[in-house]
């Protein structure tokens, strides 16, 4: 045991003082790997007049009220320091669920309506048709492959998710909403899909939406156009949390998170896959960014980047969608190595740490190395060419 404990201790200092050096220096796959190298902690803490238990790891955070606990499956549990009996650490190093706990934990949960499943780099829960949910692991297995290669090949190495990653199917829209009204409100009623930065899982609406609305008359829930862009784009942003991308809870501008997620998912039900190749044109955001563009609505950089109002607002969510995936698009394509050096900057931010406006535009400027109405111009001319 108390070979445990120095080796742990070794680690946990080797750990800090490489954070120290720089973030900038810090790599990706040593970022995300930080939280493996805690030992098991085990909290007691008040919670409605209740007294609750949970063994997980600490995640490290600046904030000096609250505890953010990892347990084994993955979910972030935030504690106030106030509410807490008890905190003892054990010597013992933590270790996700493997995936047969995983299952169980879901079969329990979801019921027997569900039907619980692994592929090689998920675990499915299921309410669809075998069919629907077959295609669906079949495109997120697509995904996780092309998405480590995309940026492999353009020099950023990440690290690979520690554990399986967790989708629930939802074959029925009431039971979708009913589960996801905890966590998003009223709000679920609108969307058929969303990630969770606490779970860490993926929830998808398999309805046949497109052949209810007479449009691809036959077609699969999952294969219809928006619900295949909608399984891409939040299992994108579950493979960013779960890589060293980005990091769960903390301050990433939407513009970013949402970017991203739209330039892997264009969907196009013409291939046998069902979407087109990564960072292919979105037909859809380019149309509305065009009509935006024509009438003088596009929105000015330096709003879309210091703040996430639009995205909050009904009459420019569309927009602000648009034109992130065009940012997305044009600094991929033409400026690729300061856009690694700014996916680096959010690879180190912290979880529960709060960016003013001012850091944000500060963290975009000093990684593209001019100001943001001077690349504003570059980034104008260059979506007038994209088709």
């Amino acid at each position: 045991m108390k070979n445990c404990v120095t080796i742990r201790a070794v680690l946990l200092f080797l750990t800090a003082l490489l954070c120290l050096l720089s973030p900038s220096l810090l790599p990706l796959s040593l970022h995300s790997l930080q939280g493996r190298l805690h030992a098991v902690d085990i909290v007691t803490f008040q919670d409605g007049g209740h007294q609750i238990t949970l063994k997980g790891t600490f995640v490290t955070t600046p904030s000096l009220d609250t505890l953010l606990l990892m347990t084994a499956d993955s979910h972030y549990h935030l504690l106030k320091k106030q509410s807490v009996i008890e905190q003892i650490s054990d010597s013992a190093p933590f270790e996700y669920a493997d995936k047969g706990v995983v299952s169980r934990t879901l079969q329990r949960e979801f019921g027997s309506q569900f039907n619980v499943q692994s592929s090689t780099h998920y675990v499915i829960c299921s309410s669809a048709s075998a069919v629907d949910t077959n295609r669906c692991t079949a495109a997120l297995e697509r995904l996780f492959k092309g998405f480590f290669a995309f940026w492999r090949n353009r020099g950023l190495s990440l690290t690979p998710p520690p554990n399986q990653l967790v989708i629930v199917l939802h074959g029925n829209r009431e039971m979708y909403q009913q589960h996801g009204q905890n966590e998003l409100g009223a709000a679920v009623s609108s969307v058929h899909g969303y990630y969770s930065q606490k779970t860490n899982r993926v929830n998808l609406l398999a309805i046949d939406v497109a052949q209810r609305n007479g449009i691809a008359r036959g077609a699969s829930s999952i294969l219809a156009s928006r619900t295949m862009a909608t399984v891409i784009h939040e299992a994108t942003h579950q493979l960013s949390y779960n890589s060293g991308l980005q990091t769960r809870l903390a301050p990433h501008p939407l513009w970013f998170s949402e970017g991203l997620a739209i330039f892997f998912e264009p969907p196009n039900l013409k291939t046998q896959t069902g979407y087109q190749p990564i960072g292919s044109v979105s037909p859809l955001h380019l149309g509305i960014y065009r009509t935006a563009s024509r009438v003088r609505k596009v929105m000015n950089l330096e709003e879309l980047v210091s703040h996430d109002r639009a995205f909050r607002d009904s009459a420019t969510i569309r927009m602000a969608y648009a034109q992130s995936w065009a940012l997305t698009y044009f600094l991929i394509r033409t400026r690729r190595e300061e856009f690694l050096n700014y996916l680096k900057t959010h690879g180190a931010k912290q979880s529960l740490c709060a960016d003013n406006s001012e850091i944000r535009l500060r963290d975009f400027e000093e990684a593209f190395g001019e100001t943001i109405r001077e690349l504003q111009r570059g980034f104008q001319r260059y979506m007038q060419r994209v088709n």
